[in-house]
């Protein structure tokens, strides 16, 4: 019986460590795409101002947006350009982002808006597929959408 016990162990062990080391040893054919999608590099933008993440920042944008934040940031130095994007999305209560759409140049437009305490603001960006990733090549100015409600207003204030 006892013997019956540890060769039951040593074949459960031996088929655990088969199935343990097939999965480690396999390929990952997985497809690891960074930003497959146009609006992925949005939310980056997004993510990348909320940690401060300068270099992740700037990697978001193409040339010759990249070469001018650069410089931006090389001016103001890298703490206060940190400090800058921090409170630059600080004040910002959610966000939407639409569905993006091509245009006629071939790049694509993704419309954001930016919900704030006392109004929303829509910016539209240009994102173009460089290499392996989406960067922003440009950005319509931002236009402020009143609303009539601000954010937070409680309801038995309506």
């Amino acid at each position: 019986m006892r013997k019956e016990r540890v060769l039951t162990a040593i074949v459960t062990i031996a088929i655990l460590s088969a199935v343990v080391l097939w999965t480690l040893l396999r390929p990952n054919n997985a497809p690891t795409q960074k930003n497959s999608q146009p609006d992925e590099v949005i939310w980056a933008l997004v993510r990348s101002c909320r940690e401060g993440n300068v270099e992740s920042y700037l990697n978001c944008f193409g040339s010759p947006m990249k070469e001018r934040l650069e410089r931006l940031s090389e001016e103001q130095g890298s703490e206060k350009f940190r400090s800058y994007l921090q409170q630059l999305i600080a004040p910002v209560k959610g966000i939407t982002v639409f569905e993006p759409e091509r245009n006629a140049q071939g790049d694509w437009q993704v419309v954001t808006e930016f919900v704030f305490s006392d109004r929303t603001e829509r910016q539209v960006f240009l994102v173009r597929k460089i290499g392996n990733e989406w960067k922003i090549v440009g950005v319509e100015s931002s236009r402020p959408v009143p609303v009539l409600i601000p954010y937070g207003t409680p309801v038995k204030g309506l």
